[in-house]
């Protein structure tokens, strides 16, 4: 893996919360963020990361416009035993190779406590990109990167394949399996102390994923458990039951992103799917009243479109996690609509603890959220429990 970086160093001390939505295009296409923590002192990064992964094939007709997508989504989601024939499989060959082009920023606390040498290397989800982790509207009640800064650890953070100023792929072909060997890699160079501005190597790394992006480190670590000393997967839910396919596929109002958004979206195919506004967004990752409707708008001005092959294979990557013998915190909101079917008390057990059977499994559900627990009025207490898990467990 070669060293070419394009990096740029920001001084933030004046940087201010905004007191504004930032423009869309803030969040599209660009290396630099919105805004930097004042307490951090932020790199970002384009990273090559070469990957290998399990090949997955798109098998029914590609669609070029919202009436091709629709008829895929009707037949889809029709009960079951009506059409035999999966949207997705295996393809030939069964592993590929590929080298890609991630964008990411490091940051490391001003202020040092001993705790800047844990490194929290987070996956954001569908929906937004990495600003997910470092959002600019209100940052002291929403931004995590912030809150974790302000209690000494080192944040790491990237726009998944496919979204922000990552390299673009086909939204046919971009599955989780790409998603997990990005991960493991980038792992794998932060341990080595590369990308990590002047913190050099890290003594311990704790992956957190969002959503997908918490399929993805879950899959990451079942696969290679050396990845990370510890594990945060918030807005996860492995229980079957509290999972609704068909139901998400009609409530998340698919439509291709660059038809909706030319401008914004325009460099993807039609492979590449957004809801269609924000409510359909509020329906799916909050809950009323328990959000502010300025937060609900900075979500949707600032989402991005997902692949549909993500969507579809989000639950074939590898579940048996049982050679990770750390910690591990499952975070979810109380209300989550997309992986407890609107409640989640009762489902974040199992199969979990089972798939974690040889780690110290820690279930926590945060009250008064949905899916989107970081965007609620209480994300700070999410914060808390996330920060506080780390340290609790020596990192």
């Amino acid at each position: 893996m070669g060293l070419a970086v394009m990096c740029s160093l920001k001084s933030v001390a004046g940087n201010q919360a905004c007191s504004q939505l930032p423009t869309p295009s803030s969040y599209y296409g660009s290396l630099t963020q919105p805004y930097y923590p004042p307490n951090a002192v932020c790199n970002d990064y384009m990273i090559p990361v070469d990957i290998e992964y399990t090949n997955v094939a798109f098998n029914a007709t590609r669609w070029s416009d919202d009436y091709g997508l629709n008829n895929f989504l009707d037949v889809l989601t029709t009960r079951a035993g009506v059409y035999n024939s999966p949207p997705v499989g295996p393809a030939s060959p069964s592993t590929q190779k590929a080298t890609v082009n991630i964008a990411a920023t490091f940051c490391t606390p001003k202020n040092k406590n001993g705790k800047e040498k844990t490194v929290i290397l987070a996956t954001h989800g569908i929906g937004p990109a990495r600003a997910h982790w470092n959002a600019p509207v209100q940052p002291d009640q929403y931004n995590f990167v912030q809150y974790a800064i302000g209690q000494g650890y080192s944040v790491f953070f990237y726009d998944r394949l496919g979204t922000g100023a990552s390299d673009k792929v086909s939204g046919f072909d971009n599955s989780i399996f790409k998603a997990i060997s990005v991960l493991q890699s980038i792992s794998k160079l932060v341990r080595k102390g590369l990308y990590t501005g002047c913190l050099g190597k890290p003594n311990k790394i704790a992956v957190i994923g969002f959503s997908f992006g918490s399929f993805t480190t879950h899959g990451a670590i079942a696969t290679d458990p050396s990845i990370a000393d510890a594990v945060i997967l918030t807005g996860i839910g492995f229980n079957l039951t509290g999972i609704n396919v068909n139901g998400l596929l009609r409530s998340f109002v698919p439509r291709v992103a660059s038809l909706q958004n030319p401008a914004l979206y325009g460099d993807r195919d039609p492979g590449y799917v957004t809801w269609v506004d924000k409510y359909t967004q509020i329906w799916n990752y909050f809950k009323y009243p328990n959000y502010d409707p300025v937060i609900a708008n900075y979500a949707e001005a600032a989402k991005q479109p997902y692949a549909i092959t993500e969507f579809l294979s989000l639950l074939s990557g590898p579940t048996d996690a049982s050679a990770f013998k750390g910690p591990v915190l499952a975070i979810t909101g109380e209300y989550d609509y997309i992986f407890c079917d609107g409640y989640c008390p009762g489902l974040l057990e199992e199969p979990g603890r089972t798939y974690y059977k040889n780690a110290k499994y820690v279930p926590y559900v945060h009250p008064d959220a949905s899916h989107q627990l970081f965007l609620h009025y209480n994300a700070t207490g999410a914060f808390q429990v996330i920060t506080n898990f780390l340290s609790e467990n020596g990192l």
